[in-house]
């Protein structure tokens, strides 16, 4: 049987919320992206140009598309949609 020091045992324990944490922190980012997937390319477009932001811009609009096609984005538009209706604007 293999011996375990009790320093050792500690130190596990005490990384296991942190990466919990961190974990929920990613899930949740990545179904906003999924959920609300203009914002990715709200945010994108608005950044100045180089190679990557190209890239991940094409990438985000295409995540777009499939969520817009596969309707996971459908909560969010409606929502938005009554949003701007109570307010009086329109979609623009």
């Amino acid at each position: 049987m293999k011996t375990v020091k009790r320093g050792h045992v500690q130190q596990v324990r005490a990384s296991q919320p942190l990466r919990a944490a961190a974990i929920v922190i990613y899930v949740t980012l990545a179904l906003l992206v999924v959920t609300i997937p203009q914002s990715m390319v709200n945010w994108l477009a608005d950044m100045n140009g180089n190679a990557v932001q190209e890239t991940l811009l094409r990438v985000a609009e295409s995540l777009q598309k499939v969520c817009a096609a596969t309707g996971l984005a459908t909560p969010y538009s409606r929502a938005r949609a009554l949003f701007l209706a109570l307010r009086g604007n329109e979609e623009g």
